[in-house]
């Protein structure tokens, strides 16, 4: 026997579920969509997650390395790969999509300017360096003549510069170093090197350059070592060093704006990364307690071209 419920009869309960039944069946409103929500919980998850790889200017390097440490102690979860290989690596594996970042010490060319994005980070200036020794002791300064007469390899001894006799050991960077580039413009007028063995990093040249009695080379200021004789620059207004000071005041020449090039404008990732490398915190606070390196605001001279 049907019993009533809450005081509705057997035909009122039918007939009201089978107009519940049609609302339901008509009803074409979409149910709330998880999609967008799981698609977006996706996105920040990757971007999180994400690796941001830099590659290109051993010069750089140590100021992208102490970005890099800083910023991942910061940011839980943010993972920042370095590597070297030189400015012109950088600019070809960035270009390529190999990396999100190319470290350069150099603009980039004329025919990759147009797809990449420039974010100068800093100033460094470079210096000609060589092994120490009782040959060259008394050699504090050499003029710019006088380097680019050693790197062309028409002065082959270190007798000719005013030491003693030892012979010149000339050790290049590789031709795809923005170091090589910058020295070799400035003081040579362009990539006029005499033919030597090269290194394809600043870290090995540094080692290099110890082990190798009469060597010489050119390295940025990040890497200036007290085992190696760093050479000042010597003119007609007496002797100029290459200091924080000489270089933003334009005294001394010898010096570059370092570039972190993106492929177009960076993915969230790899923006983040670089908007705290040019951050008044990281620019202020930090990029002066690394070694060699200038804030771009400090500079009172400018250049176009590196």
């Amino acid at each position: 026997m049907f019993t009533p419920l809450f005081g509705f009869s057997r035909a009122q309960i039918v007939f009201g579920a089978a107009c519940l039944f049609a609302a339901v069946a008509c009803d074409k409103t979409p149910p709330p969509s998880t999609r967008a929500t799981g698609d977006a919980a996706e996105k920040a998850l990757h971007v999180e997650g994400q690796t941001v790889r830099a590659s290109g200017s051993s010069a750089l390097q140590p100021l992208v390395n102490a970005a890099k440490e800083k910023y991942e102690v910061q940011n839980k979860g943010a993972s920042i790969e370095v590597s070297a290989g030189g400015s012109k690596k950088g600019l070809s594996d960035v270009a390529s999509g190999a990396v999100h970042i190319g470290n350069s010490d150099i603009f980039a060319p004329a025919d990759l300017a147009g797809e990449l994005v420039d974010h100068k980070v800093a100033v460094v200036g470079f210096a000609a360096m060589a092994n120490k020794g009782p040959y060259n002791e008394t050699i504090a300064a050499l003029s710019q003549d006088d380097l680019a007469n050693v790197f062309s390899g028409k002065v082959t001894n270190w007798k000719e510069l005013g030491g003693e006799l030892q012979p010149i050991v000339v050790i290049n960077r590789a031709a795809g170093s923005g170091t090589r580039t910058v020295f070799g413009r400035i003081v040579l007028g362009g990539d006029k090197f005499v033919e030597s063995q090269t290194e394809d990093n600043s870290g090995a040249l540094v080692a290099k350059l110890k082990q190798t009695k009469g060597a010489i080379s050119y390295l940025a200021l990040s890497f200036k070592d007290d085992a190696l004789l760093t050479i000042s620059l010597k003119g007609e207004g007496g002797t100029v060093d290459p200091t924080a000071e000489n270089i933003t005041s334009g005294r001394y020449p010898i010096w570059s704006y370092e570039h972190m090039y993106t492929k177009g404008e960076p993915d969230k990732a790899t923006k983040a990364f670089l908007d705290y490398v040019t951050s008044p915190r990281f620019q202020n606070e930090v990029l002066p307690n690394v070694k060699g390196f200038i804030p771009v605001t400090a500079m009172k001279v400018s250049r176009s071209t590196d």
